[in-house]
C-alpha cells in the first residue's frame, strides 16, 4: 500500500483533476451553467492543480517546489469553496451586493491583484445560488471534497514516506 500510494498518488491527482476539468466543462459548455467569481477561482484552482503535478510527472526534478506549490493551489481552491459553501448557507437578507456580478476579468482589470481577490472572496448573492446537485453535493460542496482529498492524500503520502523511514 505505501508504494502503491508512494509511486502513484501524482498519477491520480495529475488525472482526477482531469475529470474535474472535464466535468467543468461539461456544466459549462453543455449544461449552460454560468458560473460566478467564486466558482471561476475553483476552476481555475483545480486546472493549476492538473498542470503542477503533469510537470511533476514530466519533470521530476523540482518534486518539492511542485508539491509545495500544488498544496498551496489546493489549500486556495478548498477555501474558495469553503467560501461559497457559507455564503450558500447564509440566509437571504444576511448576503451583500457583493462584486459575483461583475465579471471575472474587469473585476482584476479595475483593482490590484489582491484587492480584486478580497472582493471576489466577499462574495453576493449570485455566489449563493445552488444551480446544480449530484448526489446531494452542489458544485462547491463537490469542489471542497476533490481539493480536501487530494491534500489529505499528499499528506498521507508524506507521513508514510518521511515518518516511516520509506525514502
Amino acid at each position: 500500500m505505501k508504494e502503491i500510494i508512494k509511486n502513484y498518488s501524482d498519477i491520480f491527482i495529475t488525472s482526477s483533476s482531469a475529470v474535474v476539468m472535464c466535468g467543468q466543462y461539461y456544466l459549462e459548455n453543455i449544461v449552460g451553467l454560468e458560473p460566478c467569481n467564486l466558482c471561476i477561482l475553483q476552476k481555475l484552482s483545480a486546472q493549476a492543480v492538473f498542470f503542477i503535478f503533469l510537470l511533476k510527472i514530466i519533470s521530476p526534478k523540482f518534486k518539492l517546489i511542485f508539491d509545495l506549490v500544488g498544496i498551496g493551489v489546493l489549500i486556495f481552491g478548498a477555501s474558495a469553496s469553503a467560501r461559497q459553501i457559507y455564503l450558500q448557507n447564509l440566509p437571504a437578507n444576511q448576503l451583500t451586493d457583493g462584486y459575483c456580478d461583475i465579471p471575472f476579468e474587469f473585476l482584476f482589470n479595475m483593482y490590484p491583484f489582491f484587492d480584486a481577490l478580497g472582493k471576489v472572496f466577499q462574495g453576493s448573492s449570485k455566489c449563493a445560488e445552488e444551480s446544480w446537485v449530484f448526489l446531494y453535493l452542489n458544485i462547491p460542496e463537490w469542489a471542497l471534497l476533490f481539493f480536501t482529498s487530494m491534500i489529505l492524500l499528499l499528506l498521507l503520502r508524506y507521513f508514510l514516506i518521511n515518518f516511516k523511514g520509506q525514502k
